[in-house]
């Protein structure tokens, strides 16, 4: 009789024990709230990780030289409202920073006529004349080709001196206002 009731006192306290862990097992199963694991300090990417914005630095406080909408420097006009010099000079900028756009409409005209010769020569060269054909579609290629290659070769010199008046523009500040000069500096996102 003792080893039933020990058998009996022993079969009591594992079914106890299995149905605490399927309870316990139960209440982990239930559904709750989401807990997000701690995030770590995550550095933001940039938009454009090949942006390089400039920037000015002006009594100790670092700020942006151009607008919001393009590379002009209309920052600036501001600062130099009391310098007519300097002013003109960033008109100057402004002026061939505009006329820049023209020089990217030649380029892709040249490149129209690269890639079209032939259709252009197909529609006015009768079929007849074969080396005329020809010597009209490699003329105009190599045409189309050198007016690509000169707006691109004009456009980065006139973009270079361009640059030259924004830098004569704050050197001339710099000259009328020695007590609060202009610094240019320049921000990488990398």
């Amino acid at each position: 009789m003792f080893r039933v009731s020990c058998f009996l006192i022993l079969a009591w306290t594992a079914l106890a024990g299995d149905f605490a862990i399927s309870a316990s097992l139960a209440e982990d199963s239930a559904p709750r709230a989401p807990i997000a694991p701690p995030t770590a300090q995550a550095k933001k990417v940039p938009d454009n990780p090949f942006r390089c914005d400039r920037l000015i630095k002006y009594r100790g406080k670092t700020l942006a030289c151009d607008s919001a909408l393009r590379r002009d420097g209309e920052s600036l006009r501001v600062i130099f409202a009391h310098t007519p010099d300097a002013l003109g000079e960033l008109d100057q900028y402004q002026t061939g920073r505009n006329n820049l756009r023209y020089s990217a409409y030649v380029g892709t005209a040249g490149l129209l006529l690269v890639l079209t010769s032939n259709l252009v020569t197909n529609l006015f060269v009768a079929d007849t004349k074969a080396t005329a054909r020809q010597d009209t579609s490699r003329i105009l290629r190599y045409a189309g080709g050198g007016i690509a290659l000169g707006s691109i070769f004009y456009g980065l010199s006139s973009l270079h001196s361009n640059e030259a008046h924004l830098q004569n523009a704050i050197i001339k500040y710099n000259a009328s206002e020695p007590d609060k000069p202009i610094e240019i500096l320049f921000k990488t996102e990398f």
